[in-house]
């Protein structure tokens, strides 16, 4: 291993940053000003991880001169990599790049960040198309030797020839491990900050969720609805409690085509249900969803939340045919060979009413099937288990 090692705890930092807000982040950027800005977030991260973790195992000791020439290029572009992506994230989050000018480095005459340009591009990026050689603007078009750490005044070396016929004299241009490092790890450091404008920019948003009122509804599902579209605006489109409350229209407005006895056995259930509708709503208006800020889970935040989660241990022994049924009403590509055979199963442990079959409507069942797993799990409404 080099000892050229940037600090792992900082992209550490940056990926956890991005993984505990990314409902917000992907909310904001897939679409920013027409742009998928959320994709650069996600390439920046991959490659500051190749960057960081891949650098310190970049042989520069090789035997080989031309191994060494080629590594020398691979560190130098595993120091690119991490300038750029710290660059762009400083534009997606609209920040103001603090090092701009910043020649305090190299002590060149022009910024630093123009002079390791030049760096990368003689050391290897176009070496056979160059346009100066050393950083200031040239009419000749110049052409680098291969880089060696045989003569200069420096790590390695190369030496520039220029196209003017009448200049042949060899420029030539050294660089030092040590200091295009103190360079990019000057640079690294800002992604401390792009953390911090992460968490700035989501708290704000937070606030700003929480000062606007949700809609209120004395119809149910139109309530539902509304609640819908706050969740995708809120935290995000499939995510959140989309599924909670898909789920809950599709129970509302079941047709329950079956007979009144069970009729009224789901009214119960689906009294309770209005109140888990009431706790969304509540969750969705002080942004509290499972959560990045307290680290609490649904249940913590929705009291009625096992109304749509229940999994009593009393069903034990039919499990996996509860998992297959509830595979075939939330999958729309669900393959129904076998569907027959787990809704008999629950008929015959008594999870479902005897009158249930194929034919039964999707909504239906799922109404069924949701109301009697819950009461069974709570013992609120006394539904049989018969055979369980």
């Amino acid at each position: 291993m080099n000892p050229y090692i940037l600090d792992s705890s900082l992209l550490e930092g940056f990926k956890q940053a991005v993984h505990d807000h990314d409902d917000f982040l992907i909310n904001t950027y897939k679409n920013y000003n027409g742009k998928n800005l959320m994709n650069l977030i996600f390439s920046a991260k991959d490659w500051l991880s190749v960057s960081v973790n891949g650098l310190p195992h970049i042989n520069l000791n090789h035997q080989n001169d031309d191994f060494r020439s080629l590594n020398v290029l691979q560190l130098i572009m595993a120091y690119d990599l991490v300038l750029q992506s710290i660059e762009q994230l400083h534009r997606v989050f609209e920040m103001e790049h603090p090092l701009k000018k910043d020649n305090s480095v190299f002590n060149e005459d022009i910024p630093d960040d123009t002079y390791f340009a030049q760096i990368r591009a003689s050391f290897g990026a176009h070496p056979v198309d160059l346009r100066s050689a050393n950083g200031r603007k040239s009419a000749d078009k110049y052409f680098a030797s291969w880089s060696s750490d045989v003569g200069g005044n420096g790590d390695y070396t190369v030496y520039h020839y220029s196209n003017n016929p009448d200049d042949d004299k060899p420029i030539p241009l050294s660089m030092s491990f040590a200091k295009i490092h103190e360079y990019t790890v000057k640079r690294y450091s800002l992604l401390s900050n792009v953390v911090s404008v992460i968490e700035e920019k989501k708290g704000s948003f937070v606030e700003k969720q929480r000062q606007r009122t949700i809609k209120r509804s004395s119809d149910i599902v139109e309530q539902l609805k509304i609640l819908l579209e706050e969740n995708n605006a809120r935290i995000c489109d499939k995510s959140g409690y989309q599924f909670e409350i898909e789920t809950m229209i599709k129970l509302f407005t079941a047709p329950q085509d079956f007979p009144e006895r069970e009729r009224e056995e789901v009214a119960k259930y689906l009294t309770s249900l209005k109140l888990l509708v009431n706790e969304l709503y509540d969750a969705l208006q002080g942004m509290k969803f499972g959560d990045e800020d307290d680290d609490t889970d649904s249940e913590d935040n929705l009291s009625h939340y096992y109304l749509l989660h229940s999994r009593p241990s009393r069903f034990k022994t039919v499990s996996y045919d509860l998992s297959k049924v509830f595979e075939y009403l939330n999958n729309p590509y669900y393959y129904q060979s076998l569907l027959e055979y787990h809704i008999k199963r629950l008929v015959d442990a008594g999870v479902l009413p005897p009158f249930v079959s194929l034919e039964t409507n999707k909504f239906d069942l799922q109404l069924l099937l949701l109301s009697r797993i819950a009461s069974t799990d709570q013992g609120e409404w006394g539904i049989g288990v018969e055979g369980a």
